[in-house]
This record gives structure tokens, sequence and C-alpha cells, in this order.
């Protein structure tokens, strides 16, 4: 009883919850988690959603305290994580008492990815992790396939800037479609080999897939789509040349499902590719950091680019591509001054920690050098990749291909925004990027 009563005492007033779902939850939800609606990120811009994030959940932490507040939305248990000591025990306690799956994330990612690490049973989740760990080496900021993505970059960021300077009367503009079909092409090169670089079909397939996983379990699963779909990853895991990433997967008929791990590859290299386009938008700033991660990728010829790798991390810290990471306990927790249910999804909204500026130092500015310092490991909330038994096996891998990739449009000449926003400052970097509004020019560039 006594438990009972300081649950509902720290818990929200119905106006409370009522405030959370209209103003921070549900445009959330509104955006995509699985893949990003135009819409949604367009009206999370405007009316200032991220901003307000911070501001809402600062506020209710120093009205509530410190541990996670408890929510009840559609019969489902939830609690809102807001201490940043907190989030290190959700990540570090993974996967128990805090489970990486739950039924949002089992009735989203069973849409293509049925047997993907994160939503497998726990034996199971052990073997397909080890695998996805030997794939992707998340123990080395330089991969062992390093040169080979480094050529796959090269190529993709020469065409890129080729067919710009070659775009007449469209005036080599670069938007968000002809960024993404770039950096798709370099996701299948990455992955599967240069066959695969124009095997658009299978990232089509996927993205249909994805719209109907934005919806979860609220949405019937596709079985015939996602049957051809994991088929044709399957066929393409059997081509795989011999220094992509598939090639360092078990074979298709093993445990492990190695199509089913690929297809989670595919997704996430989707949220690298926003990232690495608003990465863009940041070494196109006046800021000292910007110009030395410019110089970086200028001058230096090797694999190893810390700054440009750090500059990836910032554009994740400052502007999420995972708007809200989710645990969901398996027993009872306790809380400091709460007891908190068996099957509660934790919610951990990215935006709120990243930038809470009553924490960090840093919180709007861009500054890479708290990846190469230490600071950003030493700040639990901070988790661009997540850490912890599940944190994302490519937090490495990802930095060093974008960075690359990076590189190379740098050495294609010097991009400048030309959209109507204003130019990228620091400190004072907005709350919001919306990457389907960002324009580079690279017209007057030389290859």
């Amino acid at each position: 009883m006594h438990t009972e009563q300081r649950h509902e005492a720290n818990g929200t007033s119905p106006a409370e919850t009522a405030r959370l779902l209209s103003s921070v939850l549900l445009p959330t939800v509104a955006r995509g988690a699985i893949v990003r609606r135009p819409m949604g990120e367009a009206l999370a811009t405007a009316t200032g959603t991220d901003h307000r994030i911070v501001s809402h959940l600062r506020a209710l932490r120093e009205r509530h305290g410190e541990d996670p507040l408890p929510l009840k939305y559609a019969g489902r248990r939830i609690a809102l994580v807001l201490s940043a000591e907190d989030v290190r025990t959700l990540l570090q306690g993974t996967p128990d008492p805090f489970s990486p799956g739950g039924a949002e994330k089992r009735g989203a990612l069973s849409q293509f990815q049925p047997h993907g690490v994160l939503i497998s049973d726990q034996d199971e989740r052990t073997r397909r992790r080890k695998a996805n760990e030997e794939a992707l080496v998340p123990s080395r900021a330089i991969h062992p396939d390093a040169s080979a993505i480094a050529g796959h970059a090269d190529e993709e960021a020469r065409a890129l800037v080729a067919a710009l300077r070659n775009a007449g009367t469209r005036g080599g503009v670069l938007d968000w479609s002809r960024f993404s079909e770039s950096f798709d092409a370099l996701t299948r090169r990455v992955v599967f080999g240069g066959f695969a670089v124009g095997d658009r079909e299978t990232t089509e397939m996927l993205r249909t897939l994805r719209a109907r996983a934005n919806w979860s379990y609220l949405f019937p699963n596709s079985d015939g789509l996602r049957k051809r779909f994991l088929e044709r990853v399957r066929e393409n895991v059997d081509r795989a040349e011999p220094d992509s990433l598939a090639a360092r997967l078990g074979s298709p008929g093993s445990a492990e499902r190695p199509e089913d791990q690929v297809a989670h590859w595919l997704f996430a290299f989707d949220a690298a590719a926003i990232a690495t386009y608003r990465a863009l938008a940041l070494l196109t700033s006046s800021a000292p950091a910007a110009e030395a991660a410019r110089a970086e990728g200028l001058d230096e010829d090797g694999t190893d680019l810390p700054l440009l790798r750090a500059t990836l991390r910032e554009s994740v810290r400052l502007w999420p591509t995972t708007l809200v990471v989710i645990r969901e306990s398996t027993r009872q927790t306790r809380w400091r001054d709460t007891t908190i249910d068996s099957a509660t999804s934790f919610l951990v909204l990215s935006a709120f920690f990243h930038r809470d500026s009553s924490r960090l130092s840093y919180a709007d500015s861009f500054e890479p050098d708290i990846w190469t310092d230490g600071r950003a490991d030493n700040e639990p909330g901070v988790l661009p990749f997540s850490y912890g038994p599940a944190g994302c096996p490519g937090r490495e891998l990802v930095p060093l291909t974008v960075s690359l990739f990076l590189r190379s449009l740098l050495r294609g000449g010097a991009p400048h925004r030309v959209d109507d926003a204003p130019p990228l400052r620091s400190p004072g970097m907005p709350a919001s990027l919306n990457h389907f509004d960002l324009r580079f020019s690279y017209a007057n560039t030389s290859v």
C-alpha cells in the first residue's frame, strides 16, 4: 500500500499527462520513429518541439524530482526518465532487468527484421549480438575494411559532386533527395560490395516496410513484401564481396539469420544519412571547430579522421536521429523514492539530455572536442549511439564511414548553404534542424 501511494504521488496529474502527450510525445511520434515523415519533421521544427521537450522535462524534473515519472497512456505503463544517472542505470542494466525489446519496438522492427538482434529472445540475442560485433567491430575506431570503405566513399562523393557540377539549369544544388540517393548507394557498397550500387529496389522495399513500421503493432505485417525483401537481402549476402560487411557474417542459413541483421544495418544507415547531411551543414559554419574539421578533411590522407568522426557525433548529439530510447523492465524496479512495476516502458528523450544546459556547458554549441577529450564519454545522458550491452555495434563504423565520405565531399569543393535558414552559429545552435529543407551549392567546384 505504501508503494502504491508513493507511486501515485510521484506520477503526473491528468492535466500534466495531457500536456505531455499533446506537446511532447505525440509530436515526437508524428515525426516517425523508423522513417522520418517530411510533414512531421517540418511541423516539429516550426512549432519548436525539440526546444519544448527540453524546457518541459526540465520543469517536470524541478516539480517532481529525478525519479522516473510514471504515466498511464492507452493501457500502457510508461515512465519518463528525468535523470542522466538513471539513463546509465537503464543502459547498463540491459537486458536484465531492462530489455531492449518491448511491445512497441517488437511491433515496429518485426515489419522488416523479425529475427533482428534487438527483438530476439535472450539466448538468440547473445549469439546474434556476437555476430553483429564480429562484422561491425565496435571495439576499433578504424574498421579492418577501412581502406575498402574509403574507396567506396570516394567514388560516391566524386560521382555526386560531378553530377552537381553538370546539373545545368538546376544550378548544382544539393538537396536531401540527391544526397540520400548517393548515401544509399554508398551504404549498399559498404554492406554488400560494389555490385549492389544500383540495387535501388532493395532500398525502396525497405523504405516501404519502414513506413509501415512507424505504426508499430498498430499496422499489420506485410508478410509478402517482407518475405521478398529478406530473400533479396539473402541473395546479396550470398554474393557479398570479400571486403564488405555482409561477408563478415555467417551463412544465410545459420541461426543468426544474417539477412535480418543486415536489414537492421540498412535501416540504421538511413539515420546515418540524416546525421551526415546535418554534419555537412555544421561544416559550412564559421565556427573555429568547423574550420579545423574542414582542414583535417583537406589535409589528411589516411583513414583516421578524428575531427570529422567527432563532427558526425556532434550532429547526432545536437539533433538526435533516435528520438526516444526505450527499455522495458522485466521485473519491479526501485528508484530512490519510487518503486515501478514490471513491464513498464522507460522513455529516454534524447533531446532533453543532449541539450540540458543545466548540466552541459556545451549543450547548444558545436564542440567536437568533447568526443576527443573524454567529456562526452563521462556524461551518461549523452548517447548518440547508445551504450552498454545493447549499445549500437556500429558506433565506430558509422562515424568512420561518414568521416571518409565527408572528406571526399570537402575535397570536391567548398559546399555553401543556399536554403533560406540563417547560418549555424556556435554557441546558439538551433534546437531543430530539418534535414529535408537543407540545400547546398557546389556550383563552382572542381574535381
